[in-house]
């Protein structure tokens, strides 16, 4: 029998998205009034060009919109069924720390690499450094999606005999 140990919930797309593209939008269209604002208001041009901050700003904010478009593609394919299964026991485990915490470790012939920094927050990175679950030889099942180079691990659920 199986017991879940980790599931993922499905993020949905809150106002912070919105806010942002309302941000990026209202600075792109204000350009000319900020910088004037900048310039001649506030007397900041000899800290630093106009155009430099504006595009540092405006740089900032494509890559929020960006990462918000990768969850919206994410949660699309999700919901389309695009999740793998894959059941058997853990083998080749490799816990390595330096800024952040790696795990790498196969099932079957499917191998899973993440790590507590870099991966999204939607996935499966054992964050809680918790090793009763993720250790060798533990029988798991692992609902995972495939991405590239990686396998983003959505579900596990893991063996637990029956005992009487």
């Amino acid at each position: 029998m199986f017991e879940i140990y980790y599931q993922s919930k499905i993020p949905t797309i809150g106002w912070d998205f919105y806010i942002t593209i309302a941000i990026t939008l209202s600075l792109i269209f204000s350009f000319f009034f900020l910088k004037r604002l900048y310039e001649d208001k506030l007397k900041l041009s000899n800290l630093m060009d106009f155009r430099l901050l504006f595009s540092l700003v405006l740089f900032y904010l494509a890559i929020n919109i960006y990462a918000y478009y990768k969850r919206i593609e994410r949660i699309e394919r999700i919901e389309s069924g695009e999740l793998v299964y894959v059941e058997g026991i853990i083998k080749e485990l490799d816990i390595s720390s330096s800024s952040s915490r790696s795990e790498r470790f196969k099932v079957g012939k499917v191998s899973f690499d993440y790590n507590d920094f870099g991966t999204s927050g939607m996935f499966f990175a054992n964050r809680a450094h918790d090793s009763k679950v993720i250790k060798e030889g533990n029988r798991v099942k692992i609902s995972y999606l495939p991405e590239e180079d990686d396998n983003l691990i959505f579900e596990i659920k893991v063996f637990k005999p029956n005992v009487k």
